[in-house]
């Protein structure tokens, strides 16, 4: 029996362990073709039809569903069985059953059902007995009930493949320390599945160790809340004492759960960039929290995320999501401030998502939703928030991504948004500015980045971005300094620098800038120090 499993990636750089995890726990041989959300659906479709497999299984999430419509539409295979599973078709199996050409839904994890439904397949025997599987016999939906994996430590791990070794370097590897989250926000998908459960520490430490053997520039842990391990002071420790200088790990982490005493050891003992910790804060709207049934100690959450960043170890990424019930354009832009003022290396606004099988999906109409029918199902307005409301926060979005996260400057730009005393604000006049002259929101230079900003400041912001400016570039830049032109001061600042310091002149009138600023000189030299 010839079997095939489709992923498809939003980057190159992703790695899908589900599809490796289904192939490292079944007794048939599979083949894992693999691409990304850019190659053409047409070489897809070749690929498939030259394999011509008998079981056909493609690994669905929202960054990819659309694509595999498509290529289910276009599909011209006979007598094969399509398998769809993942987490956009778990939860509405019966919708996808009954209007695309699919013929059994795998719902929640396969590692187990997939081996169990080939083995049905192969002697084609009834699917009755086969547990988190929904398909049609007889014009009739069968929808079997889910069944979790109780014990983590009886499938094959994935990380192994002797194919995959040459990629692991330029890729991101994903591990896994559990499953499951203790928390059922409303909005997750997480908040469906029933327990949470651990895979062997020893195993997750050999894994680390296999991968960063290998290469592995950046480790990913897919635990939904990590802390919740009773192990994870001990992983972090086994972390800090393998550190190889090359590897990072990144984590999700409930911020308001986490332990003191892990922060104060990771504050002490862990090499600056070596973790990464990913905190959702979503809002700070305490009604808002509990209409999504998220219990949030926001005092303790800050107080935890102050002391991570006092340790100036650990990088921080924290998450916002805009249009959580009842949560108006104030409330966000109040949520939105106070977190910024927490000083994270990161912080990413998100829109909510109205994700299929989700209590708050099926309480849109409770709150007014109307979202797009199409992934990722993200909300256009609600009983509070309008389609202008949206707007102005996908504008402050853009330029937060412009002006902070995409890490353009260096320490300048963040003090003096952090000085603002409504960065919400601040952040949108950038945006109005951009519109307003007819700005590129894409396809910039890096110094245009730097100067459409300047009329929003003051002189001395713009002096000190300008010096950002100047100690960020490598080569000579381009400048928006009054550069010193007059060849006599050249000439007197170019000698002098050459005496008393070991420089060329010829070198300094090539490399040389010199500027004034408040009656000073200052030279900046740029060398390629690498051709010497």
């Amino acid at each position: 029996m010839k079997v095939l499993l489709i992923s498809i990636n939003a980057k190159y750089i992703h790695t899908n362990n589900a599809v490796r995890l289904l192939k490292a726990n079944c007794d048939f041989p599979v083949d894992i073709f693999e691409y990304t959300i850019k190659d053409p659906i047409e070489k897809i479709l070749k690929d498939i039809h030259d394999y011509n497999p008998d079981v056909l299984g493609f690994s669905c999430y929202i960054w990819n569903i659309s694509l595999f419509i498509t290529i289910l539409e276009k599909l011209s295979l006979k007598d094969t069985k399509i398998i769809m599973g993942g987490p956009e078709v778990s939860y509405d199996a019966t919708y996808f059953l009954n209007k695309y050409p699919v013929d059994i839904i795998i719902k929640g994890e396969g590692e187990v059902v997939f081996n169990q439904l080939l083995h049905s397949l192969a002697i084609n025997s009834d699917l009755k007995d086969i547990s988190s599987i929904t398909y049609i016999e007889h014009d009739k939906v069968i929808s079997n009930p889910i069944r979790e994996i109780t014990n983590l430590n009886n499938i094959n791990l994935p990380y192994y493949y002797e194919d995959d070794i040459k990629h692991i370097g330029h890729k991101i590897s994903y591990i896994e320390s559990s499953r499951g989250c203790p928390y059922k926000c409303s909005y997750c998908l997480s908040s469906l599945e029933k327990t949470v459960r651990f895979f062997d520490v020893s195993k997750v430490k050999e894994a680390i160790l296999y991968l960063m053997k290998n290469g592995s520039r950046i480790i990913k842990f897919l635990d939904r809340t990590f802390n919740a391990n009773k192990n994870t002071l001990d992983l972090l420790d086994f972390i800090i004492k393998n550190n190889n200088s090359l590897t990072v790990f990144q984590f999700e982490i409930t911020g308001d759960v986490l332990d003191p005493k892990i922060i104060t050891y990771l504050n002490e003992f862990a090499p600056k960039g070596l973790f990464r910790f990913e905190i959702g804060i979503q809002s700070i709207n305490e009604a808002t929290n509990l209409l999504v049934d998220r219990f949030q100690d926001t005092k303790k959450l800050f107080s935890n995320i102050k002391q991570i960043q006092e340790g100036n170890t650990i990088d921080l990424h924290l998450d916002l999501i805009a249009g959580l019930p009842n949560e108006d354009i104030e409330s966000f832009k109040h949520t939105f401030n106070e977190v910024f003022k927490l000083g994270a290396k990161e912080l990413q606004l998100g829109f909510l998502k109205m994700l299929r099988g989700t209590k708050i999906r099926n309480e849109a109409e409770k709150y007014n939703y109307q979202f797009d029918s199409l992934p990722p199902y993200q909300i256009t307005k609600n009983n509070v928030l309008s389609n202008e409301d949206i707007h102005i926060i996908h504008d402050v979005e853009h330029m937060l991504e412009i002006y902070h996260n995409k890490g353009y400057f260096r320490e300048e730009m963040h003090k003096i948004l952090l000085s603002k005393e409504n960065v919400f604000d601040f952040l949108y006049s950038i945006s109005n500015h951009f519109k307003a002259h007819n700005l590129a929101f894409s396809n910039y230079q890096i110094e245009d980045v730097y100067k459409n900003v300047f009329p929003l400041l003051n002189e001395q912001e713009i002096y000190l971005l300008k010096q950002d400016y100047l100690v960020r570039s490598k080569i000579k830049p381009k400048l928006f300094f009054d550069v010193i032109r007059d060849k006599k001061v050249k000439q007197i600042v170019f000698k002098r620098l050459a005496n008393e310091f070991e420089f060329s002149l010829n070198e300094l009138y090539k490399n040389g800038v010199i500027i004034e600023f408040h009656g000073e000189y200052f030279i900046i030299i740029y060398k390629n120090e690498t051709s010497k």
